[in-house]
């Protein structure tokens, strides 16, 4: 779901996924730490939409490992992305790795 609400940018109903207060560590949200109450978050990556293609989930004693990529126009960016849920199932945190070619960092 929070996908969902990414890829539509409705950051109220991605906000109220997470716990507060909650963390996220992501390039495509751009804050240190999630709040819903205070709307202190925003999705990132300029003015056009993206969506996210799931490709494998693993749940395992309240964390979630998500594989997939990011589709933003023709540009496709493989992610992974490590979620911590509270005993309720909200989110505690995010947090996402991004595939980049070991070329384009200097490695």
């Amino acid at each position: 779901m929070s996908y969902e609400y990414l890829d539509r940018r409705d950051l109220d109903g991605y906000g109220s996924l997470f716990e507060v207060p909650a963390e996220s560590r992501s390039a495509e949200v751009d804050a240190s730490h999630v709040r819903a109450e205070s709307g202190s978050y925003r999705v990132g990556g300029g003015d056009g939409g993206c969506s996210h293609v799931l490709e494998q989930v693993f749940c395992c004693s309240g964390r979630v490992v998500v594989v997939g990529r990011v589709v933003r126009g023709e540009r496709n960016v493989e992610f992974v992305d490590l979620f911590t849920l509270t005993e309720h199932g909200l989110l505690r945190s995010r947090k996402s790795y991004f595939f980049v070619e070991p070329g384009a960092v200097g490695i």
